[in-house]
């Protein structure tokens, strides 16, 4: 995943200013990963931020509107960020922040695609042994997507490991042209 540099350094302060009290820390990660839902339930709330047509002012009444049950601090990073005109990373802090709590707190974000939905002792076996090998709490998520024909996509923050046929195939048919040329 991308991120903003701008809106990752937002979201940093954010973190250094409440991690050392657990309730706050917990409570602005609930707060940005509402943030974070709603901006991707809502592709036009997205295009209304990002608008340069649309004054300031409308945009924070809007996001004061529909971020009501922030807490104190997470309010003050809308204004913060209205104040020096980077409301259009809001989405983007939250995000980061999102990456940077699973960080610091230890939790590891993993996700598995695969052809068919995968029965519940197996994806148990397989969250535990990603938590072996990056020691730490893993949140496994099965993506079902009948594309890859069979086989799994395994990916582990920044790492994919590859073992679907459709993968295979490619390769196999690569190898295939590499010999048909020669």
């Amino acid at each position: 995943m991308n991120y903003n540099r701008v809106a990752f350094r937002y979201a940093k302060a954010l973190l250094l200013s409440c991690k050392d009290d657990d309730t706050k820390l917990e409570t602005i990660f609930n707060d940005m990963s509402y943030v974070n839902n709603t901006f991707n339930d809502s592709e036009e709330l997205k295009l209304f931020i990002d608008s340069k047509v649309i004054k300031d002012s409308d945009k924070l009444a809007t996001l004061n509107q529909i971020f009501q049950s922030l807490c104190d601090l997470s309010k003050s990073l809308i204004k913060l960020l209205m104040k020096n005109r980077r409301i259009d990373l809001f989405d983007d802090v939250s995000r980061s922040f999102t990456v940077l709590y699973n960080d610091f707190v230890g939790n590891q974000e993993v996700v598995l695609t695969t052809a068919s939905e995968v029965e519940s002792n197996k994806l148990k076996e397989i969250e535990n042994r990603v938590k072996e090998l990056t020691s730490k709490n893993v949140n496994l998520t099965n993506v079902v997507d009948e594309n890859i024909v069979g086989g799994f996509v395994l990916r582990v923050a920044d790492l994919q490991y590859n073992a679907s046929f459709k993968d295979q195939l490619k390769k196999l048919e690569q190898e295939f042209l590499n010999i048909s040329i020669q």
